[in-house]
């Protein structure tokens, strides 16, 4: 069997200096953080005078990050702790605040530190001490000086923060899909601490040193998988009937990450659990222990909010013949968006959701039932999609196609992660264009995830040249893949 290296899971830095902010992805073990210079032993530069040539350290133990500084200038603090020149390595958590400021406090460098990869988001700033401001909205019309997020996904006036003798507090303002603080959903008025984060659909906003820190809807959501078995009662014709008290596992203890704006196949032959584990990744059943996190936010424990940032894409299409296909997107866009979009706003939706899949006006029409198998198959993709949902589920969107039209729809898909930036999880049974996946994870019977990787390491790890093989090869190797599976990805 070919040694496929570990995947390790990486941590980010947002960098605020002097009003602009950039992302870094620490792609190393150990980083050196220093001043933007010529030196070639600095991974992550920035350009400020509080800092010194080799100013500090972030590392990699095991599955924790440290920082330490280098003996630097102006020393650093670290969620509030003061260090210089000392061999005490600080502990970075989720939202930990890394600040490096000279003695006069002149000048600043602050760094957010994240185990999301944020290096492909665009951030921006709200300074809230400013001594102007006492109220921010933040919502898809929000006005100038607000928070604006321009997504069906969030309400006219998602919310709002309010400064109340001296702290700031958020409110939510009854919006359709809510709020999250720190991955608890919130309902009334929320007084905020320090290094807060605030969770709206797939906008984080961070709260620190008198600041809002926020990024814009341009990546699909991350989904983690945590330890999911499912386990159901046997029927009486199946040969293991008389086993385990008549239960059944269909689905075994499968972890994995899909990372945001991913496009990734689910692999596996007859009984191998595909459906299962996509109906349990997608809140529409749930598994029967284990986990499903959709950016760190429990998705059982929370289906009611996140469903609603779900689209999902059955095998047999639910569209209603008799009507044009712009018609049929009408309807589903009043049903689904919120109440506060007015008409010309849910048209704009439609005229973009058209855009995205390649629908023309000619198609759009056209009566459902007279438009090509490729063409309806887009349409139904297009009713999940006119609710702007971060992540896309499709269960068989090429059966029944021809191979051109495939390659085109899987074309489409690819598009739609890489460019429109969702996060597109697909069953397929063929694998004629399985090379234009990000990821491939390949399930053996009874639910077990044997491979979860890009194609390139599934042609090396199974020595094959057409994927085809690979099932055969999990079908009788089952345990052996399995278990590899486990231990490659702790």
């Amino acid at each position: 069997m070919a040694q496929i290296a570990k995947r390790t899971k990486r941590g980010s830095l947002i960098i605020l200096i002097q009003g602009k902010i950039s992302t870094e992805r620490l792609v190393k073990d150990k980083n050196v953080i220093g001043r933007t210079s010529n030196m070639p032993d600095v991974d992550v530069m920035m350009d400020s005078p509080v800092m010194s040539r080799i100013h500090g350290t972030i590392f990699k133990n095991g599955e924790q990050y440290y920082y330490v500084d280098a003996g630097s200038t102006n020393g650093t603090f670290v969620d509030g702790q003061y260090y210089q020149g000392s061999s005490a390595a600080a502990p970075l958590s989720e939202g930990s605040v890394i600040e490096i400021r000279s003695h006069n406090d002149q000048f600043g460098v602050l760094m957010i530190f994240s185990m999301f990869d944020y290096s492909r988001q665009k951030w921006n700033v709200r300074y809230l001490e400013d001594g102007m401001t006492n109220q921010v909205y933040v919502g898809r019309a929000a006005g100038q000086g607000d928070i604006c997020v321009p997504s069906v996904q969030i309400s006219r006036q998602h919310g709002v923060f309010n400064r109340v003798g001296g702290r700031w507090v958020y409110q939510d303002l009854n919006s359709k899909n809510g709020t999250f603080i720190n991955r608890a959903a919130v309902k009334g008025p929320v007084t905020l601490n320090e290094k807060d984060i605030i969770q709206i659909v797939n906008i984080k906003i961070i709260y620190t040193r008198g600041m809002l820190i926020y990024n814009l809807p341009n990546s699909g959501c991350e989904l983690r998988i945590d330890n999911i078995s499912k386990v159901v009662k046997c029927p009486k014709t199946d040969p293991s009937y008389k086993q385990n008290n008549h239960m059944k596992c269909i689905l075994d203890r499968v972890s994995v990450t899909i990372e945001p704006s991913e496009f990734v196949a689910v692999l596996g032959g007859s009984g191998a659990g595909k459906t299962t584990f996509l109906n349990c990744i997608n809140g529409y059943e749930e598994a029967t222990s284990g986990a499903v996190y959709m950016d760190g936010i429990n998705l059982y424990t929370h289906k009611d909010q996140l469903k609603k940032q779900i689209g999902y894409v059955p095998q047999e299409d639910l569209l209603r013949n008799g009507i044009s296909v712009r018609q049929t997107l009408r309807y589903i866009a009043k049903m689904r968006l919120p109440k506060d979009i007015d008409k010309a706003e849910r048209e704009q939706r439609i005229d973009q959701t058209f855009h995205m899949l390649g629908l023309d006006a000619k198609c759009q029409a056209s009566d459902v039932k007279k438009v090509s198998g490729g063409q309806r198959k887009r349409v139904s993709i297009a009713s999940e999609l006119v609710s702007d949902p971060p992540i896309l589920f499709l269960d068989e969107p090429t059966s029944g196609l021809d191979p051109e039209t495939e390659t085109n729809l899987i074309s489409s898909l690819r598009n739609l992660a890489h460019v429109h930036e969702k996060t597109v999880i697909v069953i397929t049974h063929t694998l004629k264009n399985i090379d234009m996946f990000d990821k491939v994870l390949f399930f053996a019977p009874g639910g077990k995830l044997c491979f979860a990787g890009s194609p390139e390491e599934a042609y090396e790890l199974f020595h094959v040249t057409d994927m085809t093989d690979v099932y055969k090869i999990i079908r009788e190797h089952t345990d052996e893949y399995d278990q590899y599976y486990r231990q490659t990805r702790r």
